[in-house]
């Protein structure tokens, strides 16, 4: 029997999309811990809620939480020991976990955070909308009411793509108090980050929440 033969086109297609899909993740492997509850690195005192923030750069805005327990894929440590890689329970996404949130070591595992990825949702337009100050401006939410009807949750992405995969609404933490920290809206425009002063950050239903007058979509 003859062997087929793949047009010229589609053969360059499929190798340029080999290549991009293989050449993302770093070759060496990283190393898979446990979550443990970190300090915070403001007052050195354990985060509000417990585990770790999930944020997208080194001090940098919240994406999620890793729960204790939890595995984390640490792939990229600093020297002042943040950790980049992939937060394999619940959210299965890539971001930066806090210093002193690596707890066992449960072996190695092949990456699969690339550094493009890591570059990417460094920026916040990647990972939010109306945000409550301008690039660099703030680190922290500004005051607005909440309803104490609702539902904080620690969760709300499930993945790296923060555009599609909204709504994944996960850990609940409680009902957050009549005044929270607003910090930016998710792209989808169904829930917003907060602070709230006893479960600490979080996501809220968008409804839950008045959010300030001044809202800004500047990328940084």
């Amino acid at each position: 029997m003859g062997k087929l033969r793949m047009p010229a086109g589609l053969v360059a297609a499929v190798l340029a999309t080999s290549a991009l899909l293989t050449a993302g993740p770093a070759a060496h492997a990283g190393e898979v811990h446990r979550i443990v509850t970190a300090p915070s690195p403001s007052t050195g005192a354990p985060i509000d809620g417990g585990g770790s923030w999930i944020v997208n750069k080194p001090s940098g805005y919240y994406l999620g939480r890793a729960m204790p327990g939890d595995s984390f894929d640490d792939e990229v440590t600093t020297s002042a020991n943040w950790h980049f890689g992939r937060a394999q329970s619940t959210v299965n996404m890539c971001g930066w976990v806090l210093p002193g949130s690596m707890g066992a070591d449960l072996g190695p595992t092949a990456d699969s955070c690339s550094t493009t990825t890591q570059g990417t949702i460094s920026h916040r337009l990647t990972v939010g909308r109306d945000y409550n100050a301008p690039a660099h401006q703030a680190t922290d939410g500004s005051p607005v009411p909440a309803n104490t009807a609702c539902t904080l949750s620690f969760n709300y992405f499930y993945g790296t793509d923060f555009t599609a995969n909204g709504g994944h609404w996960a850990t609940p933490a409680g009902a957050p108090q009549s005044s929270v920290r607003y910090r930016f809206t998710t792209r989808d425009g169904q829930a917003v980050v907060v602070r709230d002063p006893v479960l600490g950050w979080g996501f809220l239903p968008i409804g839950c929440v008045q959010r300030p007058a001044s809202l800004y979509n500047d990328d940084d």
